[in-house]
């Protein structure tokens, strides 16, 4: 039995709507981004899912899904006290639609499995359930919300919630990324190094929990397309992370 954790933060890989005359506003419109996703030339989320196209160079790796799967298999392991999910503002397209917080839609969802999941209310007593802290649309906070401000704003709730032992889990082609600025974050602000901060690979957490289930599913992801074109602009990412010469904005990708 992995050692247990203050707070879990399921960490946020995009929202979409599966209708385009849903309303925006309602977070029943939205659902997590599934393992892949096409996004836009500058590989932002499409506010509207379209079928996954591998060979599409606009096809990432999405996973917003698997993040919230595995955060459940955590849940039953670490024992959270607290857990929060996709936990900050919103992004631009988002904001631009007058959207729902991705924090709002994933802890919503992260609820109904709780109650819902024949294996979690088995495995989790009722006193044992966690407590979701929700990031509202209401509270904004100024510059780009990014991974380096989540994980911010995450180490500010434990701090807040005089927490020590703080899990993140992300799928594994964001995971450098992540720890990355966990080190930068924690390299620069005093106040963060008190924070004992572990970090779960959402592949690797699924196939621990059940391997004969998850392991197709791993398996089409790491092989994919997508996985391949994510990585190589991962690694760019992160080289200019580390360099501090690393903006929000997206490069274009041209279709060939």
């Amino acid at each position: 039995m992995p050692m247990a954790a203050d707070l879990l933060a399921i960490l946020g890989r995009g929202i979409q709507k599966l209708k385009a005359d849903a309303p925006n506003e309602d977070i029943s419109s939205w659902v997590l981004t599934e393992d892949l996703e096409v996004c836009d030339e500058r590989s932002a989320h499409l506010p509207v899912r379209v079928p996954v196209d591998d060979s599409s160079p606009h096809c990432m790796v999405g996973g917003g899904d698997l993040n919230l799967t595995a955060g459940l298999e955590l849940i039953v392991d670490l024992r959270p006290r607290i857990v929060v999910c996709a936990y900050g503002d919103r992004s631009d397209y988002l904001k631009s639609i007058n959207g729902p917080t991705e924090s709002e839609v994933m802890s919503s969802e992260l609820g109904r499995r709780l109650v819902a999941s024949p294996h979690l209310a088995s495995s989790l007593p009722y006193k044992m359930k966690p407590g979701i802290v929700v990031w509202p649309r209401s509270r904004s906070i100024t510059g780009p919300s990014n991974t380096g401000q989540e994980i911010r704003n995450i180490f500010d709730l434990a701090l807040d919630e005089e927490m020590n032992d703080v899990a993140l889990v992300t799928v594994g082609v964001h995971a450098p990324r992540t720890w990355t600025y966990v080190g930068k974050n924690q390299s620069r602000d005093t106040k963060y190094q008190s924070l004992s901060v572990r970090l779960f690979d959402s592949e690797e957490v699924l196939l621990k929990a059940d391997y004969e289930k998850y392991a197709p599913r791993v398996d089409a992801l790491r092989k994919s397309q997508s996985f391949a074109r994510n990585w190589e602009r991962e690694a760019i990412g992160i080289s200019k992370i580390v360099r501090d010469v690393y903006g929000d904005a997206k490069p274009k990708v041209e279709s060939k």
